[in-house]
């Protein structure tokens, strides 16, 4: 459901993209398109444009005052696939994300797996010069359940061999006294990579029907209880000893998970990595959660 605010600058956007002879088509995309998990007041807007030349756009941002009183603009990766949108704020507190396409994506977009789960959530065409956007319908029509629900044996040891790596770099990082460094490998990278099997697990679980959207988001709204209730103490304060209780707490959530995740796609756990792992771990905090 569309947020009201967004009304007429999206009437703007629409207007100068028919005009434009380098933008083929645009569409609302994300809260401001979708019925379940709908926009509210903190909403942004979320608009795709297929052009000719991707560059054009986001190499300038002078296109973008056209819709209002920019306060700033800058370019980054879209949250999901690898292309690129420029964000913009405006001084009514209006925030456009603008994903730039290259025109002929628009057929690849609709075989992409990442896409296609954005586009079922909810889309609007605003502007097809070429007709190109009329396949997705029938694409999302013919849509099974998510591919990426049975994790791959290779794709699976990659995970898990990164996490118990990366659960030894954090605690050397505490050792050392790098709280920063050692937070970070805590909260952000071993969290990413514990949410790769929570969303393996959830899609198991459903048979691909859940959806576990992506970093995180409506997390409390799709993980099962038992690992919600664990979520909270798996994050750090800023602190050595916290630092060292929660990486525990990760490392016990994770596990598991990702033993669940194996038992059910009938792939083995690396048993013997965890076990190796956990002790060379130990011997590195040797004394340390004693000041907790």
């Amino acid at each position: 459901m569309q947020d009201s605010r967004y009304g007429p600058l999206i009437e703007s956007v629409t207007a100068w993209a028919s005009e434009e002879t380098e933008v083929r088509a645009a569409m609302v995309v994300g809260s401001q398109a979708r019925s379940t998990s709908p926009a509210d007041e903190w909403s942004d807007l979320d608009l795709a444009l297929f052009v000719k030349d991707p560059g054009k756009l986001l190499g300038s941002d002078r296109w973008v005052d056209r819709f209002g009183s920019v306060v700033l603009t800058f370019v980054e990766a879209t949250a999901v696939g690898s292309s690129q949108e420029r964000r913009v704020l405006y001084s009514n507190g209006l925030d456009v994300d603008f994903a730039v396409f290259p025109a002929a994506a628009i057929h690849g977009l609709v075989q992409a797996g990442d896409a296609l789960e954005t586009l079922r959530r909810g889309y609007r065409i605003l502007l097809d010069k070429d007709g190109t956007l009329g396949l997705i319908p029938s694409a999302l029509s013919s849509l099974p359940p998510r591919t990426d629900s049975q994790p791959r044996p290779a794709e699976f040891g990659e995970v898990v061999g990164e996490f118990w790596y990366h659960v030894l770099w954090t605690a050397r990082k505490v050792r050392r006294g790098e709280i920063w460094a050692a937070k970070a490998g805590c909260d952000s990278r071993l969290k990413r990579l514990l949410l790769r099997v929570l969303q393996w697990r959830v899609l198991l679980e459903s048979g691909g029907r859940t959806d576990v959207w992506h970093d995180g988001r409506f997390i409390d709204e799709w993980a099962p209880a038992d690992v919600k209730n664990r979520l909270a103490a798996s994050f750090a304060e800023y602190s050595l000893p916290d630092v060292v209780r929660a990486l525990r707490e990760t490392s016990d959530l994770f596990a598991d998970q990702a033993r669940r995740v194996a038992a059910i796609s009938r792939i083995p756990y690396p048993e013997e990595i965890e076990s190796k792992v956990r002790a060379l771990t130990d011997h590195v905090l040797k004394g340390l959660d004693s000041s907790i």
